[in-house]
């Protein structure tokens, strides 16, 4: 019996996860302030991967997770973090669309700076060391 309601309780605790995987894939991308509004919860998912990489974290380093479901509030603003994540998005799109649009054909230049260029996979970027 202990064996059944273990089995039970396991496939409501999935299709609770699953239901809410549901509802996060079809409600509309909240809150992006400095992200541009039209991007695809999609698109959006795979920046954040992207900036997991780059920096060597986790959602939860920017956004707030819930303490006892586990759910990840994205659209909060309660990590002082994710003010300064912004901050370092829109240096980002200000160095590769203003600043390194100026140098024009110069191939050098022709690769957009990432998170990654600086943070090298650690949340707070290596000091430089000549």
């Amino acid at each position: 019996m202990a064996a059944i309601t273990a089995c039970v309780l396991a496939a409501a605790a999935m299709a609770s996860v699953a239901e809410q995987s549901q509802k996060e894939s079809s409600a509309p991308v909240t809150n992006l302030q400095v992200l541009p509004g039209e991007l695809s919860r999609v698109e959006v998912r795979a920046l954040m991967k992207q900036y997991e990489r780059e920096l060597g974290v986790s959602c939860n380093y920017c956004h707030v997770e819930d303490r006892d479901s586990g759910f990840i509030d994205y659209a909060s603003d309660d990590n002082p973090r994710k003010h300064t994540a912004r901050i370092m998005i829109a240096m980002l799109n200000d160095i590769n669309s203003k600043h390194l649009a100026q140098l024009g054909g110069d191939r050098r230049y022709a690769v957009p700076v990432t998170c990654g260029n600086c943070h090298q996979g650690q949340a707070n970027p290596p000091a430089y060391l000549p």
